[in-house]
């Protein structure tokens, strides 16, 4: 028989990965890992919650770019997972998490990336109608 390593499934003979998360089947099983109290290193905090996936991505690049590790998680119609339901209508949400002892600089990079001029490539600048909003039929 053939095992995932990360989700712990067996599978048939012949069957090379998982077919779940990809990673590459092994004979036997690694020895479970021992439950360990999460530390500043290793303890998740919420670093922001909004409602575009996009914008989270972007974040999550710049965050990476400075060398924090983070998680993203996303819930809502345009992800497949859906989340909270108001009104009869689902909300997009996207949450990203970094470990507590980058806390603080992970605001710093979120901080700047918020507040940072949006640069159009060239020939791709926006063209905006009389009400001064963006049209994105021009």
């Amino acid at each position: 028989m053939a095992y995932c390593p990360r989700c712990r499934f067996e599978y048939r003979e012949g069957v090379t990965h998982c077919p779940d998360c990809g990673a590459e089947l092994v004979a036997e099983l690694p020895p479970e890992e021992e439950f360990t109290l999460p530390t500043p290193e290793t303890e998740l905090v919420e670093l922001c919650r909004m409602t575009d996936p996009n914008q989270a991505e972007v974040i999550k690049a710049a965050l990476q770019e400075a060398g924090i590790a983070t998680l993203l998680r996303t819930k809502g119609p345009i992800t497949g997972e859906l989340s909270k339901v108001v009104d009869g209508a689902t909300d997009d949400e996207a949450l990203l998490y970094v470990t507590r002892n980058r806390l603080a600089e992970a605001k710093e990079v979120l901080q700047k990336v918020q507040t940072a001029p949006v640069v159009w490539p060239e020939g791709m600048t926006p063209v905006e109608d009389d009400e001064g909003e963006y049209d994105p039929e021009e």
